[in-house]
């Protein structure tokens, strides 16, 4: 094939040329940005277009037919911008090879079509955000399907709103690939999110296609109805005959509270007259969308939050504004949708007052199921307080168990009483039998801060209220009875005893892995950098003070001040020791993370490097 017929004019400005995929040259002025770039033969052809130079790369996904030629782009100077989420399949890929699993293997993914090299990244290409260079803006869509982190790049190009969907779609109707669309084992779930993922692209309403493989599509709506039709026939199939998420409505609680049982965890709106909401958690749309980091997930990935629900909220229901969403707790499954709410429609977040540090600086602490990406908080509550709203009065209480930065809110709506409990309490568990019969075994994860009395603290409040409307986080429950809270709070004794039974000395030391800590837990920093770190302790003795001695242990040729300090620390209270830790300028990290220790002697006693940080090179 000669060069020239590689190349197709799109437009004036938009040019395709065939390679191991399509590659995409928007033109300006003999400048062009390049979308993909297969094996790189296009920098052999650009004279045919008149093109002088490459300002950038634009990658919708890490498959190597989209990438295989990155190096010869960086050889010639060019930057390399990629999906977020796959960024560390293009910049650290021989290390995700050495540690990929090739045994025991039910994470079926395809990262296995992922560079064998390395290959330096000028940026990350950040979901719902826009990437410039030059005159060219492109809007980002995450648009998971073909591969976990894929996105569609949205511009408007020559009076023309064109998307570039990487292999999301491949014709009408039709994709490249079904085997690139099964993450986990027998699932179906890239299909549902390749469903959901052109559900949110056809909102955009795009004219043009552009694909990686397969043909333009100049009647984008049909061809993206017609391959979530044909798509959405094949989940059914496969699942038995249940709907994608999509498809799945509200389920309503009362007349002015819906719940979202479909959700990964469910979420609530709480619904004005006026036509206002109220959000109680906004996260993942089912389980199998929110799987990949948390039971099919590899090293470096984190949960992606892919949009849902709200479409049908303002069409379906009149929903005018979300006025603030107040998360139960702050675990990723509850609340990875806020950042989005936040961003892009203004909605503010209020959460019980102990959340707020590990909302808005969730590197912090190491506790479980912490959100990679920060969440403004707008309003805080205290314990008892009592929040109007639209006619509507809850009161807010600190309710740990499941976690310690947990809240309940009691309220009564349409005549019920009613609590949103998040993950203290639940009627039933289809994964666990002896949450039967009124019997609701205390939720118990240590790395989320249990104190021995942290459930007898929250059964005692719902034995206050006795709510008849359970709105749970994995379950929504009605007529509840008084013996369930009864059945809950002698449960939640029995455990506390089982703690002093079990542990020597104060019970608490063995309950929380991180009385000791280091804070922040995960720092960013560069050579030459200095970090201030915090070594924090806690004594649990009620009635006696302990002495302690820190010091830190860096990687060879950091310098720390002061080489040690020694404090005092009061009954039922932490204490602190303050460290500033430097970087030599020119030091080279081995691996992207690394980590250090603190050595203690606590109470005469030399506990050693009981707890540790981790310090991540700052990329760009």
């Amino acid at each position: 094939m000669s060069s020239q017929a590689r190349w197709f004019r799109i437009s004036d400005h938009l040019y395709r040329f065939e390679d191991t995929c399509n590659v995409y040259a928007i033109i300006e002025n003999g400048e062009a940005v390049l979308i993909d770039f297969g094996s790189g033969e296009i920098l052999d052809h650009l004279s045919d277009i008149d093109v002088q130079r490459v300002i950038a790369i634009v990658h919708t996904h890490h498959h190597r037919d989209q990438c295989q030629g990155d190096l010869r782009a960086t050889d010639a100077g060019i930057p390399i911008y990629v999906p977020e989420h796959e960024r560390h399949l293009f910049e650290h890929a021989e290390l995700f090879w050495a540690g990929k699993q090739l045994f025991d293997m039910y994470n079926v993914r395809n990262t296995y079509y992922s560079l064998t090299h390395d290959v330096p990244v000028a940026g990350s290409l950040e979901d719902f955000g826009t990437w410039s260079a030059g005159s060219v803006t492109i809007d980002i869509l995450p648009t998971p399907g073909h591969t976990y982190g894929s996105q569609t790049l949205l511009l408007t190009i020559d009076n023309q709103r064109v998307a570039f969907t990487g292999d999301l779609v491949y014709g009408n109707g039709k994709v490249l690939t079904m085997y690139d669309m099964q993450y986990g084992y027998g699932a179906v779930d890239g299909v549902e999110f390749a469903i959901l993922s052109l559900h949110n692209l056809a909102d955009r309403k795009p004219q043009l296609l552009c694909p990686s493989h397969g043909q333009l599509m100049d009647n984008a709506d049909a061809a993206m109805r017609q391959t979530q039709a044909n798509l959405t026939g094949f989940f059914r199939l496969m699942s038995g005959g249940n709907a994608p998420v999509n498809e799945i409505d509200f389920t309503p609680v009362t007349p002015h509270v819906l719940a979202a049982t479909y959700g990964c965890a469910f979420f609530y709106i709480i619904i004005s007259d006026s036509g206002k909401a109220l959000m109680v958690d906004f996260g993942s749309p089912n389980f199998q969308l929110f799987a990949p980091a948390n039971r099919y997930f590899e090293d470096w990935d984190t949960v992606r939050f892919i949009e849902h629900s709200l479409s049908r909220l303002r069409d379906q229901y009149g929903i005018r504004k979300i006025e603030a969403v107040l998360p139960s707790h702050y675990h990723d499954d509850h609340i990875n949708g806020i950042p989005f709410l936040q961003k892009h429609m203004g909605v503010e977040c209020w959460a019980y007052e102990n959340m707020r540090d590990i909302l808005e600086n969730n590197r912090g602490e190491l506790i479980g199921c912490v959100l990679p990406t920060p969440v403004k908080v707008h309003r805080t509550f205290h314990e008892g307080e009592r929040l109007l709203w639209e006619g509507f009065e809850f009161t807010i209480h600190h309710t740990p168990g499941h976690a310690d930065y947990h809240m309940g809110m009691f309220g009564h709506v349409d005549g019920h009483s009613i609590a949103f409990s998040g993950d203290n309490i639940f009627p039933s568990s289809p994964t666990n039998p002896a949450v039967v019969n009124n019997n609701p075994v205390p939720s118990l994860i240590y790395r989320n801060h249990v104190h021995k009395t942290s459930h007898v603290q929250t059964a005692r409040l719902y034995l206050q209220y006795k709510p008849d409307i359970l709105c749970t986080g994995h379950d929504m429950r009605r007529e509840i009875t008084p013996q369930l809270y009864e059945s809950f709070a002698h449960n939640a004794e029995q455990l506390t005893r089982y703690f002093e039974v079990l542990l020597p000395g104060e019970a608490d030391y063995g309950l929380e892995p991180s009385w000791a800590s280091i804070y922040p837990y995960q720092s960013l920093a560069k050579a030459g950098d200095t970090l201030a770190l915090q070594v924090r302790l806690y004594n649990y003795y009620p009635n006696r003070p302990i002495n302690a001695k820190v010091s830190l242990v860096t990687p060879d040729g950091w310098l720390v001040e002061p080489d040690f300090d020694v404090l005092e620390i009061h009954p039922r209270k932490q204490g602190y020791v303050n460290f500033r830790v430097s970087i030599p300028d020119g030091y080279h990290f081995p691996y992207p993370r690394i980590a250090m220790a603190a050595d203690v002697v606590y109470d005469g006693k030399h506990l050693g490097q009981i707890t540790e940080a981790t310090v991540e090179e700052l990329r760009s």
